[in-house]
């Protein structure tokens, strides 16, 4: 990505060379060398900085890596008035400009970042209409868009760069912190917590570390999570976490945190992924309560579903007309040594069994068809394959034949369509339903 503007072609004696691929000139800069033991020699590393203007040679459009090498030269912050659409598409500003006036946010912003908070709050407007976090894309969107910053100025992608490389952790601390301090303690919230992790290529940063990742890419990650209140609409505060933590050790991070903001009457509303004793026990001990949402094929409930079918799905004093659902309260322990009972809401979607069984006779079928091309092959196979099939081998390892386990496949069937919540606390189904899970 090249900068729209144009610098001098820096005089560094024996370091610069010019390269010409097509109708374009572009300037390479020697960073450093490599001695070949088997040549012996020295081979020069090199890195494009550049692309020469095709009418004055002198000059050249630097792009991101000639602020590594020459960081003294100074590059221009604003773009030129010229560099506007003479249609300005304010619809998203209008809306963006209303939730700042609403949670005062930008008297708020104003406080940490006084210099560049006109900048913060058009690369958050950015962030949000094009969903990009390229910051070289930038000046694209404010040519057509009306902007935060003083005068609606448009700056450089250069500067956009200066600016994030300036945000200092006390000034996100500090945020974080006033932003908490707004919110009503005393009422209970429920907040909504999930964590995901994101393949990085930036370099030696202390986060980034190989971890198991949900895209898996052989790349090493992060992790992110994100906290909001029990609406899922304003978000509370995040938390970033080195690579190789697992989900269920963040969660531990999560809670002091919580306690760091001084939030008193907590639930927290978990992904199943969080669930562990330790994790249940860490939330008891703190005096916080807790929801976790589970799938109805999942060993821990699927008993209690099969116990209760056909004892609420048809009864109109279970539905819950709002979510179109059935629903009906039990209870139950949450794992073997559990001293406390606690509330397992059982709910039944009728349109969500009618998907989730033409998706389960989908991918017996899948399985089903791949079995039968390696009929006669060595092969390993996964354990969907064992819990769906019984499968078998001959003495060379090698697949005779395959047979559908008929009462697991018609038990998954008789599960779809439900789901169940899991409370701490005593809820009625159609109390916990004004939850936003």
């Amino acid at each position: 990505m090249y900068y729209d503007y144009t610098v001098k072609i820096p005089l560094v004696r024996g370091k610069i060379i010019t390269k010409k691929k097509g109708d374009s000139t572009y300037v390479l800069f020697q960073y450093g060398q490599q001695y070949n033991v088997e040549k012996k020699y020295a081979i020069p590393q090199r890195t494009i900085i550049g692309k020469i203007h095709s009418d004055n040679h002198d000059v050249m459009y630097p792009n991101e890596k000639f602020q590594d090498y020459f960081p003294e030269v100074t590059l221009p912050e604003e773009l030129p008035d010229s560099y506007r659409s003479c249609a300005l598409k304010i619809g998203s500003y209008a809306v963006i400009q209303k939730v700042l006036q609403e949670y005062k946010l930008e008297n708020l912003l104003n406080t940490w970042f006084p210099k560049d908070c006109g900048l913060l709050l058009d690369l958050m407007a950015y962030l949000i209409v094009d969903e990009e976090n390229a910051g070289q894309y930038y000046p694209d969107f404010a040519f057509n868009h009306p902007l935060f910053s003083e005068g609606m100025r448009i700056y450089s992608d250069s500067k956009v760069s200066r600016f994030l490389k300036s945000v200092t952790r006390e000034q996100i601390i500090g945020f974080l912190n006033d932003w908490n301090k707004k919110r009503d303690h005393k009422q209970c919230i429920y907040i909504s917590y999930d964590s995901t992790n994101k393949n990085c290529q930036a370099g030696d940063i202390d986060l980034i570390e190989y971890g198991k990742a949900k895209d898996e890419k052989g790349l090493p990650v992060f992790n992110l999570a994100l906290a909001f209140d029990k609406t899922n609409r304003v978000p509370l505060f995040y938390e970033e976490y080195p690579g190789s933590i697992t989900d269920v050790s963040q969660f531990e991070y999560m809670v002091d945190k919580v306690k760091e903001y001084n939030y008193k009457s907590v639930g927290f509303i978990l992904d199943r992924g969080y669930f562990s004793k330790a994790n249940i026990k860490y939330m008891e001990d703190n005096g916080y309560s807790f929801i976790i949402m589970v799938k109805g094929r999942k060993n821990l409930v699927s008993e209690l579903i099969t116990a209760n079918r056909n004892t609420f799905e048809t009864d109109r004093e279970c539905a819950i007309r709002s979510y179109r659902v059935y629903g009906k309260t039990v209870l139950a322990k949450l794992y073997e040594d559990d001293n406390t009972l606690r509330y397992f809401h059982l709910y039944f979607n009728p349109s969500k069994q009618a998907a989730e069984r033409e998706q389960l006779e989908q991918l017996i079928e899948r399985l089903g068809l791949y079995l039968e091309k390696h009929i006669g092959k060595d092969i390993t196979l996964g354990n969907v394959y064992h819990e769906y099939f019984d499968l078998r081998y001959n003495n060379k390892h090698a697949l005779v034949s395959y047979t559908e386990k008929k009462d697991v496949v018609r038990k998954k069937l008789e599960q779809c369509g439900y789901f169940c919540i899991i409370t701490s606390t005593e809820m009625t189904v159609s109390q916990l339903s004004l939850i936003h899970i």
